[in-house]
């Protein structure tokens, strides 16, 4: 019985398919229909029609955009992204013409032109991409190397690429490479023309030296005014006051009252590394030697010998980013003229008899004699740097207590200042030393004036090793303190 039904059924279905096939070709004998070859488009995954000539439609849509061609200066404008134009046999009757398909693409998506998409891809993890698109990728690279010499001249730059470098005789320096520390990648394709696209080589310097692009910011110089004091006012540094404003090569050149200086804060996109070999002569702190006399009255002091600060010629490979020290290993150190110790004798003479022991003022530098001031105190990329960083002295290198005091702050694995000491010198200013490798004394210790309180180190977010070194008025670093220029301390 199941048997006759399986036969059954196989019949049935048998005689169906020929009954639809027999209507199928009934159908095209009655419309005359017969296969055709035909270009299906496709927008975005969708099929919007068959045209004829994929050709046709790429000449008609390269016609009609006379605008773009002339906006961009193209010879030739492409379909848009997401169209796809595929040949295939079809029987259906309707075919588009490539006026019709091209309105139906104006409507929905840009049309494209052919240039070169460039990929910068961020050091920091978890940032996006940059992606810059141009007609010309020579015009790129023009654009990068303008951004070069924004913080190296064009003389340096042609001397170093052609090694005519001048040697060094007492001090200078000689670069030894220079390149942008990023992963770029230039891909030719077709690019939308609602895009941003590059076709003015001074406006992609500006972007990549600005990081966007607004217009520049001017300021107009007022009786009184110094590149210093302009840049301060801006939040800018010296430098890079002297890089958007090219025209000026020091702080040292005169301003005119009424003249339009540039004002805006740089954000490059890249990264300029610049590493040299740099023979420079640094000044050494002179040490203060406290002498203490019971001949003379407690609170009486009298300077026998006046202090010098010394002169040392340091050997050293320096590494900046943008401009900034990022780096410093000093390879030698001679000194050229030798610090004099200040000599200072100190009363101990009570009026009732006895003596009384009394601490000195002064300040001792925080590091040993072989040192290099990587960034000085003062706005750097818009933001103030409350601090010297001073590098050179070498990784495990003596940090001091600048001064007697108490810790009152002593911690280690902190997010940005990694190992770090404060001390209130209970005169009214406290330091701060961060970036630390290690800590030599705890939370609620008495230090004095050039004890040892700690090991250089690059702990935190500290780009290579140096001692960050605060000083801070009536508060707290970085809470209800002033922040002040440490060297201050020294002059």
């Amino acid at each position: 019985m199941i048997n006759v039904i399986k036969k059954g059924i196989f019949y049935l279905i048998s005689i169906l398919v020929a009954v639809l096939i027999m209507s199928f070709v009934n159908f095209v004998n009655k419309y005359q229909l017969s296969p055709k070859e035909v270009y299906k488009v496709y927008l975005d995954g969708k099929v919007i029609g068959n045209i004829k000539d994929k050709q046709e439609l790429e000449e008609y849509i390269n016609d009609e955009q006379k605008d773009l061609k002339e906006e961009y200066n193209v010879d030739k404008v492409y379909i848009p992204s997401g169209v796809d134009i595929q040949k295939c046999t079809t029987y259906e009757k309707e075919v588009l013409t490539a006026k019709q398909v091209h309105n139906l693409i104006k409507e929905e998506k840009p049309f494209t032109i052919k240039g070169y998409k460039i990929t910068i891809k961020p050091n920091t993890e978890g940032e996006e991409p940059i992606i810059i698109n141009v007609l010309d990728k020579n015009m790129f690279d023009k654009a990068l190397r303008s951004v070069v010499e924004a913080f190296v001249s064009a003389d340096q730059v042609k001397n170093y690429e052609n090694d005519t470098q001048p040697e060094i005789k007492d001090v200078g320096s000689l670069i030894e490479d220079i390149y942008i520390d990023q992963d770029i990648t230039i891909k030719e394709g077709y690019i939308s023309t609602d895009e941003q696209i590059f076709t003015d080589e001074k406006l992609l310097t500006k972007y990549l030296l600005f990081g966007d692009l607004k217009e520049d910011q001017y300021y107009t110089v007022q009786e009184g005014d110094t590149i210093d004091s302009i840049a301060y006012d801006h939040k800018l540094a010296t430098e890079e006051f002297l890089i958007v404003n090219p025209e000026f090569t020091s702080a040292n050149n005169l301003l005119s009252v009424g003249q339009q200086v540039k004002v805006g804060l740089i954000a490059p996109i890249v990264d300029v590394v610049v590493e040299s070999h740099t023979v420079l002569d640094q000044e050494s702190q002179y040490k203060t030697v406290t002498e203490y006399d019971s001949t003379m009255l407690a609170g009486t002091q009298k300077v026998e010998v006046e202090g010098q600060n010394g002169v040392n010629r340091l050997t050293t490979k320096i590494k900046t980013v943008n401009g900034e020290t990022n780096n410093v290993v000093i390879v030698s150190s001679e000194t050229i003229t030798p610090a004099v110790d200040k000599v200072v004798k100190i009363g101990t003479k009570s009026i009732g008899g006895g003596t009384v022991v009394i601490a000195s003022g002064d300040w001792v530098w925080p590091t040993i004699s072989q040192y290099y001031i990587s960034s000085y105190f003062g706005y750097r990329w818009g933001k103030v740097h409350e601090a010297l960083d001073i590098a050179g002295s070498g990784e495990g290198s003596p940090i001091y207590a600048a001064g007697a005091g108490n810790v009152v702050t002593a911690k280690r694995n902190a997010s940005s200042l990694g190992n770090y000491v404060v001390i209130n010198h209970n005169n009214g200013y406290y330091t701060i030393y961060a970036h630390m490798a290690s800590l030599l004394v705890t939370q609620g210790q008495a230090v004095q004036k050039g004890q040892q309180i700690g090991t250089m180190g690059h702990t935190g977010f500290a780009t290579g090793t140096h001692l960050h070194f605060g000083l801070y008025k009536n508060g707290m670093p970085y809470r209800d303190g002033i922040p002040i220029d440490p060297l201050t301390l020294y002059r």
